[in-house]
Order: C-alpha cells, then sequence, then structure tokens
C-alpha cells in the first residue's frame, strides 16, 4: 500500500519536475482509446510538438501512411513541449493517455521507469529493418529494457566564422589547445572568440558533456581527474574573457543570434541552426567542424522518440513507427528538417554529398553520445548545471564543483538502491 502509493505521488512530482524543449504548431483529434474509422481502421493518437519546418513534411508523411496502411489511421493531437509534462502527468493519473507520444530523448528512462510506456524490446527485436545506430537506440534502452525507438536525431559542432579566420589567417582548430589559440587570436575589438550556452536548463549539460567526454571524464565520476580537467577547460574560457560572460544566459538560439551578427568567431551549437544562420544571416560565411578533442572525439545526442504509453495499442502504433523510421522514408524525411536519420544504413555520403556542413553533422553520429539513459537523468542534469554555473562564475574552482556534483550524484544513486 506504501509502495503503490509512494509510486503515485514520485510519478506526479517526477513528471512535472522534468524539463521540456521548444514547441509551436498544429492538429488534429484526440481518440479514445482503441477505436475504429469509418474505413475500418484501428485509430491510434500520436501527441507531437512539430514547428516549422517540421510541419509540413510530417503531415505528408502522415498522409501518406493513412493512406496507405490497411489496418492503422494514425490521428495526432499537437501538444506544445513546454506542456508536455503536465499533459502526461495529467493523463497519466487520469487514464488518458495517447497510443504514442515524441519525447526528448533524456527523458525517455524516466518516465518509462515509472511505468508511462511500455517495454517494447520483443516487437523492435521482431522488426526486420531495426538498423539503428547503437549509440543512438541506446538513449532509450536501460536495464534490458526498450521504451522508445529515436526517429530523428542531432547533435553539435563548432561553428566558425570563415571571414575572421581568413582575416586573422587561421586554420579551423582541432585540438583543445588549437581551440584556445584561436579564441585568444579573435577575441578583439568587441568580438569574443567563443560562445556556447550555459543557461540554467538541459541546454547548458548538451554543451558541455562534449568537452567532459573528450576529456575522457564521466557524469558518473564527476570528481576524476578527467572531468576536473575538463570542466577547468570548459569554465576558462569565461575566466579569461574569451567568451561573454552572458553565456550564462544564452539559450542555444541566442548564441546563434551572437554568432550570425558577428559577436563572436566560434560557437558550439546544433545541426538545426545551419536552416537558421541559412535563412537569417544569409551573407554569414561560416563553417563547420568536429569539436576540438583532448583525448577523444564527441558531440551530444539530441533528438526524440516515438514512445508507446502504457495502454497503447503496441501492435497499431509499431506499425505507424515501422513506417517512419523505416529505411525507406527515414532518410530523406529526416533531412527535409534538418536533423538525422538514426538508422545505420542511410547512405550520409548520398544524402549529404552536396551540402558538407550537414555531412559534417551527420558523420559525427558515429561519436555522438546520450545524456544517461538514467531512471533519474533529471536530477544529475541539474546537478552538473549547478557545477557548470557555479564554476564560470567563480563561485566554486572546477575542482570543487565536480566534487560536489560526484556527492550529489552519488546520493541520487544511493535513492535507487535503496
Amino acid at each position: 500500500m506504501k509502495k503503490n502509493l509512494l509510486t503515485a505521488i514520485l510519478t506526479g512530482t517526477m513528471l512535472a519536475g522534468m524539463l521540456a524543449g521548444c514547441g509551436g504548431g498544429s492538429d488534429d483529434t484526440k481518440s479514445d482509446g482503441d477505436s475504429s474509422n469509418a474505413d475500418g481502421k484501428t485509430v491510434v493518437t500520436l501527441w507531437h510538438s512539430n514547428v516549422s519546418p517540421e510541419v509540413e513534411p510530417f503531415e505528408e508523411m502522415l498522409a501518406e501512411f493513412n493512406e496507405q496502411s490497411k489496418d492503422v489511421y494514425v490521428e495526432t493531437e499537437w501538444v506544445a513541449r513546454e506542456e508536455q509534462t503536465k499533459q502526461l502527468t495529467i493523463g497519466n493519473m487520469a487514464g488518458e493517455l495517447p497510443d504514442m507520444v515524441y519525447v526528448d530523448n533524456p527523458e525517455v528512462i524516466s518516465y518509462g521507469e515509472m511505468g508511462v510506456f511500455q517495454d517494447i524490446k520483443e516487437l523492435y527485436d521482431a522488426w526486420d529493418e531495426n538498423q539503428l545506430l547503437e549509440s543512438i537506440i541506446n538513449s532509450s534502452c536501460y536495464d534490458g529494457k526498450m521504451y522508445g525507438i529515436p526517429y530523428s536525431c542531432n547533435n553539435l559542432e563548432l561553428f566558425y566564422n570563415v571571414d575572421m579566420f581568413e582575416e586573422a589567417e587561421l586554420e579551423p582548430p582541432a585540438t583543445w589547445d588549437e581551440l584556445v589559440s584561436c579564441a585568444e587570436a579573435l577575441t578583439k575589438d568587441g568580438v569574443y572568440g567563443m560562445a556556447f550556452s550555459a543557461i540554467k536548463n538541459a541546454e547548458c549539460t548538451f554543451q558541455f558533456m562534449p568537452f567532459l567526454w573528450s576529456a575522457e571524464g564521466d557524469w558518473t565520476s564527476m570528481d576524476s581527474e578527467e572531468s576536473i580537467k575538463a570542466m577547468t577547460y570548459y569554465s576558462d574560457f569565461v575566466q579569461k574573457k574569451l567568451a561573454n560572460k552572458e553565456v550564462l544566459n544564452w539559450s542555444q538560439a541566442d548564441v546563434c543570434k551572437q554568432f550570425g551578427s558577428g559577436n563572436c568567431a566560434m560557437m558550439i551549437n546544433g545541426s538545426w541552426n545551419v536552416g537558421t544562420l541559412r535563412n537569417d544571416y544569409s551573407d554569414l560565411n561560416f563553417g563547420v567542424v568536429d569539436i576540438p578533442i583532448d583525448k577523444v572525439n564527441a558531440s551530444c545526442l539530441g533528438g526524440e522518440s516515438i514512445c508507446i504509453t502504457k495502454d497503447g495499442n503496441a501492435e497499431a502504433c509499431m506499425e505507424f513507427i515501422e513506417y517512419f523510421v523505416g529505411k525507406d522514408i527515414s532518410g530523406d524525411y529526416t533531412k527535409s528538417i534538418s536533423k538525422f536519420s538514426p538508422r545505420s544504413d542511410v547512405d550520409n555520403d548520398e544524402l549529404y554529398g552536396d551540402d558538407p556542413v550537414m555531412k559534417t553533422f551527420a558523420d559525427a553520429l558515429s561519436f555522438t553520445y546520450p545524456r544517461g539513459p538514467y531512471p533519474k537523468w533529471t536530477e544529475v542534469d541539474n546537478a552538473i548545471i549547478e557545477a557548470c554555473q557555479a564554476s564560470l562564475t567563480s563561485e566554486k574552482t572546477p575542482e570543487q564543483a565536480c566534487k560536489d556534483a560526484a556527492a550529489t550524484i552519488s546520493e541520487i544513486q544511493a535513492s535507487l538502491d535503496e
């Protein structure tokens, strides 16, 4: 009895505390449980949060699926990303969940372990086109269970202002030392050499993780020599005034605006901003290279999975997922929305051979890793954000910030072991 009550309380509390991303969008009517339409097809409902430029390709793909499927019809309901946690919490408590839902990949395990999503590993294993990149599918797997299937992904790279580099006679950096040298040379006349997002939300951790992993540190060992080295290197950009201290308040979109406006020579940012720069700053001459390394290449995985809720019609949902994430659709669809397919059998040379910028991002998927996966990732995320912000503001030394984060994460793990 106490355990059931605690589970109910934790489900509502943890879901309400999770971070959500951005949203915008469209759409249809929610179905109430298993039902059939006039054609006798099983109707299932998908909650999505697509915004332009994703809306039109999604609606076209969905119409094609509904037309060709003999057995399943997918209805959609648009739910703003910032409302998703609230709506999932309400729906879970009231027993009124959709059949499927888009979920940001770091949050999949938290929902799954609380029983909101089904374990669909057997269905995935039975799918004859389940050739997804291991590092990406792992974002939705935990303890032998699979709670979602990634349908698109993105990652981070280093953008640089080509004109500024040519004027300074510099080559794009490939190592940590070269990145600092370039930032030092380009920080002048009101322009900062480097920019990244260290805002107090999940974007901060997202952008810090490549530095952590490149030094061969990890969130499971924040007090290690490697993790402390990464935090020191990262915070030195602000401490040495090679990056504007306002990075503490800048979202990734803000960083993109700063870069597009010529206020910084380099930035860490995601593939989705390639289109923003091309559309909003068409005169900007920019290039993209892998994030400079300490020991190994590393980037951080962004993107979403489609998850089947606890009462969803799994077989009907899986028919849609197999179509949507299948080899015939996935590559062209994700390219159309400036993201990447999670599939291992997609030919990036063919898809992005005419776009070296996007191909750089696509090729980096081979060393792109997920945050977690972990049932209490939101709590871990908050501990890392606090460490980053404390180190950047000199509230704590990088070493102390990392040690405090490690202690907090140890407590989080202990709560799972109880």
